[in-house]
């Protein structure tokens, strides 16, 4: 008799269940709220006079909660870490695994949780996954603009058990409990998703439209479309950008609600930048970024160069806002070295050529926008 009344039992409570919300059952956003954030999101913001791209924070203010130790040089230092393995760790095409380290806890006492991308191919400089160097370049200079991005390092990882959190088998060589110079992600804020289903993401042209048509800052736009072709954002398929709240709040149904102005949209995949191939190995290499002009000018009128934007004019009040920005940067490189630093930062001289030379044609690309006028 007990034991027939137990299937009884577990089918009614999961039939309960399944009857409640989704957001009952976890902290998701309200269509609401996404409807919102696809209308209103900020693609920019002026950034912290203090933040300094090499170390990646504000020396005045400290390091975001979990970030690695990092050197004067802005060189992370190496991390061992335990697989933190989940369902449903979203798209991609390379391997990526997740784990969290002894003792670093967020506010609420649980483990952080990063995200790694291993040299998938091998760890030879030759192997390497190009991916790792160019979402930490363009995350540095995009936050150091005013553009959003999630915290990305460089750094040894040692995992001995994090083949049980890849996401996908590696290609050629085996998993090896050692990565160097992995990249090691945290990300910005909470994905704006509904029914907590991870679709978070949206379109580039469709979203930044939409912003556009509903109020949005025609400079800010054309900022952050010139900034895309100038990282050379080949990858830019809509599971690339993404809807993120930066503060929210929970209702009183469980549901989350992003705070006002706290929705931004951004790329949270940048791994295709700095030099675009579709292999992964020849990915943020000089030759591949090299004499690719961000912007062309035909009799005063401006278009950008980026990928799936939509529109491509580029207003003087976005050209401006971008040039701004990219002068401050020069002006720190004339008086202490900031972009080749970065550069060095990044590791990237471990596969490809040295800081300087990335320096060079970081300086030569930002001249083409800062001695652009446009008339549109």
């Amino acid at each position: 008799m007990f034991r027939k009344l137990i299937p009884a039992f577990i089918f009614g409570l999961l039939f309960i269940l399944s009857a409640l919300p989704a957001a009952a059952q976890k902290s998701c956003f309200t269509a609401d709220a996404r409807d919102v954030a696809e209308r209103t999101a900020k693609v920019y913001r002026q950034p912290a006079p203090g933040y300094d791209p090499v170390l990646g924070y504000d020396p005045t203010v400290g390091p975001r909660l979990g970030a690695p130790a990092v050197s004067v040089d802005g060189l992370a230092v190496g991390i061992t870490c335990v697989a933190d393995p989940r369902g449903n760790e979203g798209s991609g095409t390379t391997p990526k695994f997740y784990c969290s380290v002894a003792g670093v806890v967020d506010e609420d006492g649980d483990p952080i949780r990063y995200k790694i991308k291993p040299h998938f191919k091998g760890q030879t400089p030759d192997k390497r996954n190009g991916e790792v160097y160019g979402e930490f370049l363009s995350s540095r200079f995009s936050k150091a603009l005013g553009f959003f991005a999630d915290d990305e390092w460089v750094a040894d990882v040692t995992c001995p058990d994090c083949e049980k959190s890849l996401n996908k088998d590696f290609q050629g060589v085996k998993f090896s409990p050692f990565q160097p110079a992995a990249g090691v992600e945290l990300p910005l804020g909470r994905g704006i998703d509904v029914k907590c289903n991870n679709k978070d993401s949206g379109a580039l042209s469709g979203s930044l439209e939409k912003l556009l048509s509903n109020g949005g800052n025609r400079a800010e736009i054309d900022a952050f479309k010139l900034w895309l072709a100038f990282i050379d954002h080949g990858d830019t398929k809509a599971d690339n950008q993404k809807f993120s709240c930066l503060d929210s709040k929970k209702n009183a149904d469980g549901t989350r609600m992003c705070k006002r102005d706290q929705a931004v949209y951004y790329v949270a995949d940048m791994g295709s930048t700095f030099g675009y191939s579709s292999a992964s190995e020849k990915k943020a290499r000089l030759a591949n970024w090299k004499d690719k002009d961000p912007i062309k000018v035909d009799g005063g009128s401006c278009h950008t160069t980026a990928k799936s934007v939509g529109d491509t004019k580029i207003s003087e009040a976005g050209r401006l806002l971008l040039a701004d920005g990219l002068q401050r940067l020069l002006d720190a490189e004339q008086s202490g070295s900031l972009i080749t630093r970065v550069f060095r930062a990044s590791r990237n001289a471990e596969r490809d050529q040295a800081p300087e030379a990335w320096t060079a044609e970081f300086v030569r690309k930002a001249k083409t926008i800062i001695n652009a006028r446009c008339s549109n």
